[in-house]
């Protein structure tokens, strides 16, 4: 008089639904690493080395803009910029040129300064 259990067969669309949910798991899963990745490299950014060698980057293109353009103010550098992104430029010349600007034009000038004017 044992009882035979009946397997309970499921239909296509309950596998289906199961697999979407699986998906949506792991999906959610992937996301949450990769904010942890995206918060540690912001934390890795925000070391004061990483913040010294940006600042002297961003004095060494305030000369070398001075030098290159005196007149232009943060207007035209944006649309210079988004000028040579419209004539589609390739990034490693303009990249590689750059540098060779900024190493020609932002060094800062040794010695002392005379305070005139």
């Amino acid at each position: 008089m044992t009882e035979v259990k009946k397997r309970i067969r499921r239909t296509a669309e309950e596998r289906l639904a199961d697999l979407e949910k699986k998906q949506t798991e792991i999906l959610e899963r992937q996301r949450a690493a990769l904010a942890k990745i995206e918060s540690a490299k912001k934390k890795i950014m925000q070391t004061p080395a990483v913040q010294k060698r940006n600042l002297e980057l961003e004095k060494r293109f305030g000369r070398a803009a001075k030098v290159v353009a005196p007149e232009w103010d943060h207007r035209h550098y944006i649309a210079a910029i988004e000028k040579v992104l419209a004539d589609s430029a390739d990034a490693a010349d303009l990249s590689v040129r750059g540098e060779a600007l900024l190493e020609e034009h932002g060094k800062a000038r040794r010695g002392r300064r005379s305070k005139v004017g």
